[in-house]
């Protein structure tokens, strides 16, 4: 029922840290194991999320931009280097 493995589980339950598939899942889990503990919390792992993509920091657009320039490429990140 339960599963440890969190990369194919991204629910856990917040008494036991079993992984579960749903959000129900672990609902139904602290029910029925953990009936007389209050307030257990349903964590979700982080990687599952989604989210915003990732963008480059300015430090690595910088980076980019310089090596471009020196090797002579035009880059519209020079306004990062001062130029």
């Amino acid at each position: 029922m339960s599963k440890k493995s969190h990369k194919s589980a991204p629910f856990m339950c917040g008494q036991c840290k079993h992984g579960f598939n749903s959000e129900r899942a672990v609902k139904d889990h602290i029910n029925g194991s953990h009936p007389t503990v209050r307030g257990v919390g349903i964590f979700r792992c982080i990687s599952k999320v989604d989210g915003p993509d990732y963008e480059e920091s300015y430090a690595d657009r910088a980076i980019a931009a310089s090596l471009a320039m020196a090797m002579g490429d035009h880059t519209d990140d020079a306004w990062l280097l001062g130029e």
